[in-house]
């Protein structure tokens, strides 16, 4: 009884099952992709709302400065925000502000 050697073989074998395999688990990653972020990350959300104050408009200018349009109350103003500065400008008129 002689045995044969064992030979490797060199080239890789990609059937219909194995191309089938990895397209569906590629679906089942981007299922679970899609799932955390349309339901999970949305709820992690720290971001809270004030009920005095409200920003309707925000317009960057320069790097690390913008402008901020504020409704407080029933009042709106227009602010210039930097790193070292918060500099009120003026009031604004409340028909141009929406509610």
């Amino acid at each position: 009884m002689t045995q044969e050697p064992l030979v490797l073989q060199t080239t890789p074998i990609i059937t219909f099952g194995y191309v089938m395999q990895v397209f569906f688990s590629l679906l089942i990653v981007l299922a679970i992709i899609y799932v955390v972020g349309k339901f999970v990350l949305p709820k992690l959300k720290t971001g809270t709302t004030g009920r005095l104050i409200k920003i309707i408009d925000r317009v960057y200018l320069e790097p690390n400065v913008s402008a901020y349009v504020l409704r407080v109350g029933k009042s709106a103003w227009l602010i210039a925000v930097n790193r070292q500065n918060i500099v009120r400008i003026d009031k604004i008129d409340e028909e141009s502000v929406p509610l």
